[in-house]
């Protein structure tokens, strides 16, 4: 038996889209209310995580595997090896903000964000400084109510920033779901694993 962990969230469907084009195919009705499930004929269980949580079950070994968003991994600490990323569900952490609110040089502005570790490293390597203010939701809201002068936070499409008068200043990195392996569980399931991401890869779905 070995166990997957996927992640509830944006990175679900492609996350499905991806193991069915390989071959396995999950139950999305279960995959969508369970916490977990077993399928017994593939010895699998499968695990429904919080996209935040899902990094530390892989990395503690109570999952063998998983799909994660390659935001999460650049917050969260962990010593996971990640052999794939997904085709699709790419998006981007970007800063955002009003028009024309990009911080000049050599000032020092409010920045929100539910991803302080990746916003202080950006940060520092800017011409200006930031106060980091973080917060777990609703981000783009700081801007708009005035709590910051700009917000570090995925952009997907846009246009909930266009909805909301807000524009996308700069983009920090791309973002995509992302497998991770336990570094213990990897040998134990070397060929299992092995012939998954060899079916991703020939499909298609994931590099």
């Amino acid at each position: 038996m070995i166990r997957l962990a996927l992640p509830k969230g944006r990175n679900l469907e492609p996350a499905l889209a991806a193991l069915a084009a390989a071959g396995l195919e999950l139950p999305v009705a279960s995959a969508e209310r369970a916490l977990r499930f077993t399928l017994e004929a593939d010895e699998l269980e499968v695990l429904m995580l919080k996209d935040w949580d899902l990094p530390l079950y892989v990395g503690y070994g109570v999952a063998d595997f998983g799909v994660v968003g390659s935001d999460v991994l650049g917050e969260v600490d962990g010593d996971l090896l990640g052999p794939l990323t997904l085709a699709a569900g790419h998006c981007r952490l970007s800063l955002i903000g009003r028009p024309g609110s990009v911080p000049r040089p050599g000032s020092q502005v409010r920045l929100a964000t539910k991803y302080p570790r990746l916003a202080r490293r950006w940060v520092a390597q800017q011409s200006w400084s930031a106060e980091i203010v973080e917060l777990a939701g609703s981000v783009e809201l700081a801007p708009l109510l005035e709590l910051a002068e700009v917000a570090v936070d995925i952009v997907q499409t846009g246009r909930t920033l266009q909805a909301n008068g807000l524009v996308e200043l700069e983009v920090l990195q791309p973002v995509a779901p992302t497998l991770v392996v336990n570094r213990a569980s990897y040998p134990r399931h070397r060929d299992r694993l092995n012939s998954l991401f060899r079916r991703l890869e020939v499909a298609g779905v994931a590099q």
